[in-house]
């Protein structure tokens, strides 16, 4: 019980002490009653004060209850507090090893992504390297055949049956041998044998000799082709564009749009696409009929 129970209690003794008094002096005074009276005046009192103190008793221990209670509650909700900070920490130590294990995913995934896309995008080059050379040595081909039927003691083939006898050659193997047997031919085909050997620092050297020797030859368009694509192999691309564009100063050359497809790629691969778009777009304007064309309109559309 808080402080106002107790005054009520000491003003409820006082009211009780001056309501027995005024009844006792309404009462004619003698000694007997005198007596009685201040016998229950004590008496009340008496009663009065052990109420008093009951009350402050009971209101003690309800005061020390009540304090008690709040008491339990914060121990409570301490230990509460400490597991759920405990769970926490838990969980954020959960959330942080989660977290490094999808980053490292993440990078791993993008590592491998570009791993692929680079040996993808380098595998295609490749092939398409090889193909372009496999052409040019089919052009090679054809203009040694050109160069065979040009030479004196060539003989057209007659159109035979399929049943004329095996022993009725056009030429003989020894005649054969004679065409093919000039110096530049045998330098230009030492060199390109250099170069498919990807020997390419000593291709380029051989092909040097063979302008040197034959600068109007038979062969030295190619060779400057060849020699070009030595540079390119190499990673020189400026060099490569120089001896590229040599190729376009010998007239007619069957090289001429190869030269010119490879001098745009050069100028791509030297990060240059202002060049590189206009030289490939002189290979679409200048050669229409080149099977190059396909091919330069593809990284044209690449670069926009």
């Amino acid at each position: 019980m808080e402080l106002s129970s107790i005054n009520f209690y000491i003003k409820l003794d006082h009211i009780l002490q001056r309501f027995i008094l005024y009844s006792i002096s309404e009462i004619s005074g003698t000694p007997f009653k005198k007596a009685f009276s201040e016998m229950i005046c004590k008496n009340v009192a008496l009663i009065a004060y052990l109420s008093l103190l009951i009350g402050c008793a009971g209101s003690m221990k309800q005061i020390q209850n009540e304090a008690l209670l709040p008491e339990i509650d914060v121990i409570q909700v301490k230990e509460n507090s400490d597991e759920a900070l405990k769970l926490a920490q838990e969980a954020k130590l959960d959330v942080e090893v989660l977290s490094n294990k999808t980053t490292e995913l993440d990078n791993k995934q993008i590592v491998l992504s570009e791993e692929i896309s680079s040996v993808s995008a380098a595998k295609i080059e490749e092939i398409e390297n090889r193909l372009s050379y496999l052409v040019e040595a089919f052009k090679d081909l054809q203009a040694q055949i050109k160069v065979l039927q040009a030479m004196p003691g060539y003989t057209p083939p007659k159109s035979v049956s399929r049943t004329a006898r095996k022993s009725d050659p056009t030429f003989s193997p020894s005649s054969a041998a004679d065409l093919v047997t000039s110096s530049e031919y045998e330098v230009y085909q030492t060199a390109l044998r250099t170069f498919n050997n990807r020997q390419y620092d000593q291709a380029i050297k051989l092909f040097d000799d063979m302008l040197n020797q034959y600068p109007s030859g038979q062969y030295a368009d190619n060779a400057c082709y060849w020699k070009g694509e030595c540079f390119y192999a190499l990673g020189d691309f400026a060099s490569a564009i120089v001896s590229f564009r040599k190729v376009s100063e010998f007239k007619n050359s069957p090289k001429a749009d190869d030269a010119q497809l490879k001098i745009g790629l050069s100028f791509l691969k030297m990060g240059q696409q202002g060049p590189a778009v206009e030289e490939l777009k002189k290979l679409v304007d200048r050669y229409p009929g080149s099977e190059y064309v396909t091919r330069a309109k593809k990284y044209l559309d690449e670069i926009k």
